[in-house]
């Protein structure tokens, strides 16, 4: 079996030969470790939007700067009824982005954003999608890859959990009236992506109940799930949602919803709160991808070794696969995803050494 081919059978649960492990493209830098990882059976995770995305009547600024050594950007949305500004800081090495404003400040932005929404159109754009496949090929995996769903796109990117949290308390209808037309337009953007040449759709949706509690998941992530992923399946597409945090007590909400994969799994130790024997039990329709923790950069060979092989002894191998979805310490990540191909692989490392 190819890569991609082994990926795909564990992403549809029927992998028959051994355990893939794969890294996010941007998370995995160019070069002689790369290709020899690679070649040792690691494979690609590539995400493409399957859409274009225009705000009609919408005037954008962009200011960067630095702050502390570290980069930022100021975007500020005008539209005829108000203005809404983000400030979000640049990590330099992998360029992750953590947004210290939200665009939501006041009641008043409520509007200002629900205008954004309505004035959005959303454009088919599945050229780069299939000439990501074509360059790509059987070295890995190409995602459709569509924005957050819309709980999730308020709590993470918009509002923040704060005063998200605040808002449904003290005006609930502002938050609702918003929400049921971001699930709208949303629908949208997932129609695009179910149409398009793509197996796999993919969400970065962050999901853990230190924020998404029960009540919350039920009411608001669990019925949009149920619905894109009802259409999502009639085009034979693998529905794959990023859930990186703790999901002890919404597992059974989970198995509740036709998501395909659960996608950068956090195991125990690494911030997760549910062992992936009890989740692969709770979910038996479900693939697993995990997080490979980034704290095995600073452990021993022999440490690494034995710790992946503890943990693929307690898998259904049919339907788990680790990868790299999470920044890895820049002086230490060459030799560590070495050993783990290796492991996962069969192949011998051959005593050499990055350092």
């Amino acid at each position: 079996m190819t890569i991609r081919e082994k990926i795909v059978s564990v992403l549809r649960r029927t992998n028959t030969d051994g355990i893939p492990f794969g890294a996010y493209d941007f998370l995995l830098p160019r070069g002689y470790t790369e290709r020899r990882i690679r070649e040792k059976g690691c494979g690609i995770f590539h995400f493409e939007k399957p859409y274009l995305a225009e705000m009609k009547g919408v005037e954008v600024s962009v200011k960067e700067g630095v702050e502390n050594g570290r980069p930022f950007v100021v975007r500020r949305f005008l539209t005829p009824v108000g203005s809404v500004e983000e400030r979000v800081l640049v990590e330099s090495e992998y360029g992750s982005q953590w947004t210290k404003e939200f665009l939501i400040k006041t009641p008043k932005d409520y509007e200002t954003i629900q205008y954004i929404v309505e004035k959005t159109v959303y454009h088919v754009n599945y050229d780069l999608l299939q000439r990501a496949e074509r360059d790509l090929g059987e070295d890995g995996v190409v995602l459709a890859n569509v924005d957050r769903t819309p709980f999730q796109k308020l709590l993470l990117e918009w509002v923040g959990p704060e005063r998200l949290f605040v808002d449904l308390f003290e005006i609930p209808e502002k938050v609702e009236e918003l929400l049921c037309l971001m699930m709208t337009r949303a629908e949208e953007v997932y129609r695009i992506a179910a149409n398009s040449p793509a197996d796999i759709v993919h969400t970065w949706d962050n999901i853990t109940e230190d924020f998404v509690t029960p009540c919350l998941f039920e009411k608001y992530c669990l019925p949009f799930y149920q619905k894109v992923g009802t259409f999502l399946h009639e085009k034979g597409k693998i529905f794959v949602v990023h859930m990186d945090g703790k999901l002890q007590n919404i597992k059974e909400l989970i198995a509740q919803t036709p998501v395909d994969v659960i996608e950068s799994f956090s195991l125990p130790g690494t911030g997760g709160n549910l062992s992936i024997e009890e989740a692969q039990k709770v979910w038996p329709d479900k693939a697993i991808i995990a997080n490979l923790p980034a704290w095995l950069c600073f452990q021993t060979r022999k440490f690494i070794e034995e710790y992946l092989e503890e943990l693929i002894q307690h898998v259904d191998r049919k339907r788990f696969m680790l990868c790299v979805s999470e920044d890895l310490p820049r002086d230490r990540w060459q030799e560590t995803l070495d050993i783990v191909a290796c492991v996962l692989s069969g192949k011998d490392v051959e005593g050499d050494s990055f350092f």
